[in-house]
C-alpha cells in the first residue's frame, strides 16, 4: 500500500501498544467508577510530532504521536492508546484511502486525574 507517497513495510509496525474502551462500572453504594477494558494488543508505527509540527501542536496536544495500525473497526476517538504505561487519547482516526486495511491515529498524552 503507498501511505504518503512512498510504499508502506509492514516491518514498519513494531512499537507495541494496546488499544482500550473506556467504561463505567457500578460499585456498591450505586457509584459509578470510570475504567478500562482492553481492545487488543497490535504493533504500530509510532511518529513522535517533530520539528515544525511541534509548535502548531503545542497549543492543542502534549507529547502527541501519529500512529499507524492495522485497521480494527472497534478503534475510534473514545477509545485510547497505551504505550509503555503511559496512557494518550486519540484526537482523530483517519481510514486510510476508507480501504480498511490501515487507520492512522493522531494521539496526545491523556491528562492524569
Amino acid at each position: 500500500m503507498i501511505l504518503g507517497g512512498r510504499p508502506t513495510n509492514p516491518g514498519e509496525l513494531r512499537t507495541p501498544v494496546t488499544l482500550l474502551k473506556r467504561t463505567i462500572t457500578t460499585a456498591a453504594g450505586g457509584f459509578q467508577m470510570p475504567g478500562t477494558t482492553t481492545i487488543l494488543a497490535v504493533k504500530a508505527r509510532w511518529v513522535n510530532v517533530h520539528g515544525s509540527e511541534v509548535w502548531a501542536a503545542s497549543v492543542v496536544a502534549q507529547d502527541a504521536a501519529t500512529v499507524l495500525i492495522r485497521y480494527n473497526s472497534q478503534v475510534d476517538t473514545t477509545c485510547l492508546v497505551s504505550k509503555g504505561g503511559k496512557l494518550y487519547e486519540i484526537v482523530s482516526v483517519d481510514d486510510i484511502e476508507e480501504r480498511h486495511e490501515y487507520m492512522e491515529l493522531k494521539v496526545r498524552r491523556a491528562e492524569e486525574g
